[in-house]
């Protein structure tokens, strides 16, 4: 939509020629989202209008938390990009033709920081745009790298580089290890296997497991679900829930069987490597102390 907006601007092609291409392309996207979309859930759903709905017409995104005007341009950008973020900016000042692809897209984070509720997936489409300016920068540098200041530049852009590429792999551990849910969900599926006495057992997951990971791609027909919020710690013990996925280490009433553990913080050290990843328990799995047929399988124990 950005480049259309700029073609248009650009003369590049006229008002009825965006318009057919904007149609052709939103029909041909909504049908095949519903399409697939309604086959895998098994029922007729466009998940683009209900999050649009329950976003733009309710107006409940900020249920989800809420960052400041700036988080885009301050963290999100920053963080996704690395060293191609400072670079991609510098582009604008070394090639003006790149304005005509970056300030549309510039326009449109901005429009998106007016939300209160922001996420990085919401303005993933403009990081593409932002490396294209970022490899105009470098392009620019590495042709000038044999010039005296350029080459000071060069020097300093390949320390960048290295930089940003373990900045990377530290952010790709801690986002593998950032999906405790997910692999509590996992776990309890394999250690209670394809014991017959665990069939139709009911497994409470509550808000903190469910935005760490689990889907309902995850679940089994072996288990019936209940993702029902607001249920207090003492309450839980009047329920008939067989196991709990939580947050919380201690459930009166339940047995912790096992722990997940999740990203926490890096910590600095002296030596080799100089970063390391600290994980701390983040999901717990909980059993009815009441339920018999827990005893009869083997669980990792919780620390």
């Amino acid at each position: 939509m950005d480049q259309i907006i700029n073609f248009m601007v650009s003369k590049s092609i006229s008002l009825w020629e965006a318009i057919k291409c904007c149609m052709v392309t939103a029909l041909l996207s909504i049908g095949l989202t519903v399409l697939l979309d309604t086959i895998i859930w098994q029922e007729l759903i466009w998940p683009e209008l209900e999050v649009f709905w329950f976003n733009s017409v309710l107006n409940r995104s900020s249920e989800w938390g809420t960052h400041p005007f700036h988080w885009y341009f301050t963290s999100a950008l920053p963080r996704s990009l690395l060293v191609a973020y400072p670079l991609s900016l510098l582009g604008m000042l070394l090639d003006r033709r790149i304005s005509h692809y970056i300030v549309p897209v510039l326009t449109f984070v901005l429009l998106y920081s007016k939300l209160p509720h922001k996420e990085l997936r919401f303005i993933i489409g403009s990081v593409p745009i932002f490396n294209v300016s970022a490899a105009v920068t470098a392009s620019r540098i590495y042709n000038n790298r044999k010039k005296k200041m350029w080459r000071l530049l060069y020097i300093a852009m390949l320390g960048s580089f290295l930089v940003s590429l373990g900045c990377s792999f530290i952010m790709f551990m801690a986002s593998y290890s950032n999906y405790p849910g997910a692999y509590a969900l996992n776990s309890l599926n394999h250690c209670t296997g394809a014991s017959k006495s665990m069939i139709g057992k009911l497994v409470h997951i509550d808000s903190y497991a469910a935005m760490n990971g689990i889907s309902r791609f995850l679940e089994t027909d072996k288990f019936r679900y209940s993702k029902e919020e607001g249920i207090s710690l003492e309450e839980y013990r009047q329920r008939n829930f067989t196991f709990l996925l939580n947050e919380h280490p201690d459930i009166d009433g339940f047995k912790c069987l096992f722990a997940v553990d999740g990203f926490s913080r890096a910590r600095f050290q002296i030596g080799f490597p100089p970063i390391t990843l600290v994980a701390e328990p983040r999901v717990f799995v909980h059993g009815n102390m009441r339920d018999q047929d827990l005893a009869l399988l083997s669980w990792p124990g919780c620390p």
